[in-house]
């Protein structure tokens, strides 16, 4: 993937490499993986257009998040 950051405000492109320096990562594989990780959520219009979800469903995703982000601040 090639990937021009050229005309990015020179802040913006810092906070990233240090975000990619923290997570022991070149600048271009962290930008790969935060790309990846925004893909793969629902954009608003998605959102929009989908089933709504019930109550328990909602409780569940909740859990499940809860749970991830316990695990994240073990390691």
């Amino acid at each position: 993937m090639d990937l021009n950051l050229e005309g990015l405000d020179p802040a913006v492109r810092e906070r990233l490499r240090e975000r990619a320096e923290t997570a022991g990562l070149s600048l271009p594989q962290y930008l790969w993986g935060e790309l990846t990780r925004i893909a793969s959520r629902w954009s608003p219009d998605e959102l929009a257009g989908s089933e709504p979800t019930s109550r328990a469903e909602f409780e569940s995703i909740r859990r499940r998040l809860r749970d991830i982000d316990a695990a994240k601040r073990r390691l």
